[in-house]
C-alpha cells in the first residue's frame, strides 16, 4: 500500500497545478476583455495631497553648491 501514496500525492499536486493554471487563465481573460483606459494607479481628485517631509534629512554637503538657492535680496 505504501507504493500508492506517492502516486496519489503526485496526482493531487498535478490537479492542484491545473486548477491554479485554469484560474490564472480566467483572470487574464477577464483582464484582457476589460483593458484599462489609463496606466498606473488612479488618484481621486477629491483627496487632499499633502506635503510629507522625508524621514531622512539631506545634509548640506550632499547638495552641490550650484543647486542651493541663494538670497538675491541684498538689503
Amino acid at each position: 500500500m505504501s507504493s500508492q501514496r506517492p502516486s496519489f500525492a503526485k496526482r493531487q499536486r498535478e490537479t492542484d497545478l491545473k486548477d491554479k493554471a485554469r484560474q490564472k487563465r480566467e483572470r487574464r481573460a477577464v483582464k484582457a476583455d476589460n483593458p484599462s483606459q489609463t496606466k498606473g494607479p488612479q488618484i481621486a481628485w477629491d483627496e487632499a495631497v499633502r506635503y510629507v517631509e522625508s524621514p531622512m534629512p539631506v545634509e548640506s554637503s550632499v547638495v552641490p553648491a550650484e543647486d542651493t538657492p541663494t538670497n538675491t535680496n541684498d538689503e
